[in-house]
């Protein structure tokens, strides 16, 4: 299947305040109105003073927010926006996979994929905050190993019946039953990150591919090239590379939407083979940002 469209997303931030009087529910509502394919949210449980990890999405590697931000739990966030929205895809990128059970996060998601009615895309990574898995007393240098297994039970869980064995560290008794299944047939689960084993990750146990870079500005010649990473390992994987959905996260600035560079851009990212793009605003402005998505619309419209 070869595909012919890049669909636009948007991301929302990770709490409520400067977001220009919206909420989550504003922001959500706003974006439904307009017509994207989805909306995004972030993840982190707890965020650390004076970190020694390093964050891998800024030029410092310093954290983009202050320890004592609100930062939303991104499963409440997609349940509540499901019922503010209507036709809008749920989705995180990404969710530190290894901070939590396999089955107990797959419960939640099959149920608001039932809720939803079949919207929900789910972005996984390894993560990076070292601190953060010791707060939640999980290994952090297992975190790849943990991730392949949760994948594995998670996909078990959603038949509803996971085959009683062992997932890794995680070991499933005999006569497990586990409802509802999700709506859709095959729950999409994206992988974040660009270390060889994220994308090998990606391409062979994923659907797709969840890409950023500091900055929010990937250049296409550097997504070319995963791309090209990408479809051989899906090939090696017996997949169809071409099935492979490639999903870039850039930066949407105000000042930079309105022009034709912009625009060009964007569509050297579909050429290089982006399938869908989501963008960060600013929502300081509630105007300003309402523009700023009906700008994008018509840039999705003349891709």
């Amino acid at each position: 299947m070869t595909r012919t469209t890049c669909h636009f997303g948007v991301h929302l931030p990770p709490g409520e305040h400067d977001t220009g009087g919206l909420g989550m529910r504003g922001m959500a509502a706003m974006i439904d109105r307009h017509g994207f394919e989805s909306l995004w949210v972030s993840d982190h449980t707890v965020l650390i003073e004076k970190p020694r990890s390093r964050y891998p999405f800024s030029e410092t590697g310093e954290f983009y927010l202050p320890a004592d931000a609100d930062w939303y739990d991104w499963v409440v966030v997609l349940s509540f926006l499901a019922a503010v929205t209507t036709t809008t895809r749920l989705g995180v990128s990404v969710a530190v996979l290894p901070h939590r059970h396999p089955i107990m996060l797959a419960k939640q998601l099959a149920t608001l994929d039932r809720l939803s009615g079949g919207r929900v895309t789910m972005g996984a990574g390894a993560g990076w905050l070292a601190e953060e898995f010791d707060a939640l007393g999980v290994p952090f240098t297992a975190r790849g190993k943990r991730m392949d297994a949760a994948i594995n039970l998670m996909r078990a869980t959603w038949t509803g019946r996971p085959p009683a064995g062992e997932y890794g560290p995680f070991t499933v008794p005999s006569g497990v039953h586990a409802n509802p299944v999700p709506v859709q047939e095959r729950m999409p689960i994206l992988i974040g990150g660009e270390s060889p084993a994220a994308l090998r990750r990606a391409a062979s146990r994923g659907d797709g591919w969840l890409g950023t870079i500091t900055g929010g500005r990937m250049d296409p010649g550097h997504l070319r090239r995963v791309v090209e990473t990408l479809r051989a390992e899906a090939a090696a994987a017996g997949k169809e590379p071409d099935d492979l959905d490639i999903t870039l996260r850039v930066a949407a600035r105000a000042r930079d939407v309105f022009t034709s560079a912009f625009e060009e851009y964007l569509g050297e990212l579909v050429a290089a083979g982006a399938t869908r793009l989501t963008f960060d605003l600013s929502w300081r402005s509630a105007n300003r940002a309402e523009e700023t998505l009906h700008r994008l619309r018509e840039l999705n419209a003349a891709l």
